[in-house]
């Protein structure tokens, strides 16, 4: 004859499978995290070698966001330590700021053409950066800010971005509060 199972045991288990899925849920909104940044930059190369679209300096600041973004990410999945992680995530989440400020400012600059932003002495900065140097057609900026962009669904393209950017926020910040 069986015997139930006592309540701590239950309470046991139970706070065994909170602790395994919080671990999952982190996991899970790591990899999107990653997952979002490889396939936003994928699609900002396909912009920039198949549509013709060229790179203005703050389309290059977003793009290293986005790559600053999965970088922490990255780590985060392959750094089981917890401080890691929250570091990464926090650095992750800086960088992700970093890149809503340069598409705010790359949608104000759509909006008010007078103004533009390109040929300072921010481009000649980032075309001057190793990565630029290394990789010209990812991370050189050529185009202007206020030359015309097709929109995508209704939205102009650093509005994508800015939306984008601040989901992946949301959720390393949520990677964070589940750990």
């Amino acid at each position: 004859m069986g015997s139930f199972p006592s309540a701590h045991d239950f309470i046991l288990k139970a706070m065994i499978n909170i602790h395994k899925n919080n671990r999952l849920i982190t996991l899970l909104c790591y990899v999107l995290v990653l997952a979002a940044s490889l396939v936003s930059l994928a699609a900002a190369l396909y912009m920039q070698h198949v549509q013709g679209l060229q790179p203005c300096t703050l389309c290059i600041i977003q793009r290293y966001a986005f790559m600053w973004v999965g970088l922490c990410a990255a780590i985060a999945l392959i750094v089981p330590i917890n401080g890691v992680r929250l570091a990464a995530s926090l650095l992750g989440v800086v960088g992700a700021i970093g890149g809503v400020v340069a598409a705010a400012r790359n949608l104000w600059v759509l909006y008010h053409p007078d103004i533009l932003c390109g040929r300072d002495p921010v481009e000649m900065f980032l075309n001057g950066l190793p990565t630029a140097q290394w990789f010209p057609k990812v991370f050189a900026a050529f185009g202007l800010c206020s030359d015309p962009i097709p929109p995508l669904l209704g939205l102009p393209l650093p509005a994508w971005s800015l939306f984008g950017l601040l989901a992946l926020s949301v959720l390393l910040i949520l990677a964070v509060r589940r750990r």
